[in-house]
């Protein structure tokens, strides 16, 4: 019985390991795919629209000043 509720017990924990790591690995970020200049997120401002920052000089962006 001792053997059987130590195989149980170590079925449980492999199992909730490989869900974990299986979670783990499908939920990872992959990064963002857009190429940013040197410091490019650093100033500007909001582009509502794009929802990035940049030189406000977007003609289509929604920036603060216009909501």
């Amino acid at each position: 019985m001792n053997i059987a509720t130590s195989f149980l017990n170590l079925l449980k924990a492999s199992a909730a390991f490989l869900v974990t790591s299986v979670g783990f690995l499908f939920s990872a970020n992959d990064g963002d795919d857009r190429t940013l200049s040197e410091g490019s997120d650093l100033f500007g401002e909001h582009n509502f629209r794009t929802g990035n920052m940049d030189s406000g000089s977007d003609p289509d962006g929604w920036y603060e000043e216009d909501l």
